[in-house]
C-alpha cells in the first residue's frame, strides 16, 4: 500500500493576535515584581545569617567573660594573700634579714628640722649604724 501526501500551503499571518499595548507592561511588573521578592528574600536571609553569627560571637563572648570572671577571682584572692601583714613580716624577717630597729634608731619630731638638729647633736659612738629595717622598709 502507498500512502498519499497532499502539499497544502497554510497561510497563518491571519490568526496572529493583534498586538496588545499593555502587554510589556505585564513583563515589566513582573520582572520588577520577581526583582523585589528576590531581594527581600536575600535581605531576610541575611538578616537570619547575621543573626545566627552575633549569637555565636555572643556565646564566645559569655565564655570569654566568664574566664576572666574567673581570672578576676583568682587575682584577688592572690592579692589578699599577698598583703597578709603576717606573711610580709615572715619574708622581711626570713628572706630579706631585717630586723627590728632599736630604740636609738626611732627618732620622732614635730617636723624634719626637729629630726636634724637631734641627729646632729648624737655623740660619735651613739651614731646611726644603716641596717635593713623592717621598720623602715614598711610606709
Amino acid at each position: 500500500m502507498r500512502e498519499i501526501y497532499f502539499i497544502k500551503s497554510v497561510d497563518n499571518s491571519r490568526w496572529m493576535p493583534p498586538a496588545n499595548p499593555r502587554q510589556p507592561w505585564r513583563y515589566g511588573m513582573g520582572v520588577v515584581l520577581g526583582i523585589v521578592l528576590l531581594g527581600g528574600g536575600l535581605f531576610a536571609a541575611r538578616a537570619r545569617y547575621e543573626s545566627r553569627e552575633n549569637g555565636y560571637r555572643l556565646e564566645q563572648l559569655d565564655r570569654e567573660k566568664q574566664q576572666l570572671v574567673e581570672a578576676n577571682r583568682k587575682l584577688r584572692l592572690e592579692e589578699a594573700s599577698l598583703v597578709d601583714p603576717r606573711r610580709i613580716d615572715w619574708i622581711a624577717r626570713n628572706q630579706l634579714g631585717m630586723t627590728t630597729l632599736a630604740p636609738n634608731q626611732i627618732f620622732r619630731g614635730p617636723d624634719a628640722a626637729a629630726n636634724a638638729l637631734v641627729a646632729q647633736s648624737q655623740h660619735a659612738s651613739d651614731a646611726v649604724v644603716p641596717s635593713r629595717s623592717l621598720a623602715a622598709a614598711l610606709p
